[in-house]
């Protein structure tokens, strides 16, 4: 009997509806109870004067209004993220030409500075002096060293020299 009495349990899910018992290893019991009826009512439909059809049908106007305002101001947010986001690509489109218009001038620069390298080059210079203007590259003989490290003289026009030195300003 203790083995039965731990085994046996009553669940009681809903209070309005059946009751389920337990015993052992058996299938649940399952005890119908009967369903209540719906109660109905009568109700009597008032007559509405004409002023309060004329008050209701204004509420419902303003409430139709009011549907429709935010209908409408929905409809024009979603226009305008449609029209911004159209108008985000157009610029996107553009400045990915501009960049492509770019890179296409910096590869121009870039062609355009080695060609100028290469005719400007120093080489090219010696050439271009020696073979068309008839130059020649300068002589150790021809090379004249000043020194500058002596007194300044200033020849004044009546024949009088006049000797000045440099103090360390460069005056």
């Amino acid at each position: 009997m203790a083995q039965q009495n731990r085994n046996a349990y009553a669940y009681n899910y809903n209070r309005n509806e059946r009751v389920v018992s337990y015993n052992g290893s058996a299938a649940p019991k399952v005890k119908p109870q009967p369903q209540k009826k719906p109660q109905l009512e009568l109700v009597q439909k008032t007559r509405l004067t004409a002023a309060q059809i004329r008050q209701q049908t204004a509420v419902e106007t303003r409430k139709t209004f009011k549907v429709m305002c935010i209908a409408m101001v929905v409809v024009m947010f979603m226009a305008l993220a449609i029209y911004s986001r159209v108008k985000l690509d157009e610029i996107n489109r553009e400045i990915s030409s501009v960049e492509k218009k770019i890179e296409l001038a910096q590869s121009d620069a870039v062609k355009l500075n080695n060609e100028l390298n290469a005719i400007v080059s120093i080489n090219n210079v010696e050439e271009y002096a020696t073979n068309e203007l008839g130059m020649t590259k300068i002589q150790d003989y021809q090379v004249y060293y000043i020194d500058m490290s002596s007194e300044d003289y200033v020849a004044v026009a009546n024949g009088e020299s006049v000797a000045r030195s440099i103090n360390n300003n460069g005056k």
